[in-house]
């Protein structure tokens, strides 16, 4: 869940900042959790992994297939390179 005041957009697409997705076991939350906050990084659980779905669902905002994912990260360097 996305903090008061960020907008979902910026958050999920801005290049103002480099972010990184970490898919953590939910038995290792806190100790990855406790392991940014010794370094100093942030750190926001977005989402749960849900291993009966086939799709990413953005709190409400928005929910794409894996397929639909799969098929345009592979499908950009075709595009651009042929």
């Amino acid at each position: 869940m996305l903090p008061d005041g960020i907008d979902p957009f910026v958050m999920l697409f801005s290049e103002s900042a480099g972010r990184v997705l970490v898919a953590v076991p939910r038995t290792a939350e806190n100790r990855f959790r406790s392991l940014c906050e010794v370094r100093g990084l942030p750190a926001m659980r977005i989402g749960v992994v849900d291993p009966e779905s086939d799709a990413v669902e953005f709190r409400g905002l928005f929910t794409v297939s894996l397929a639909e994912l799969r098929g345009t990260s592979e499908a950009v360097l075709p595009a651009l390179f042929g």
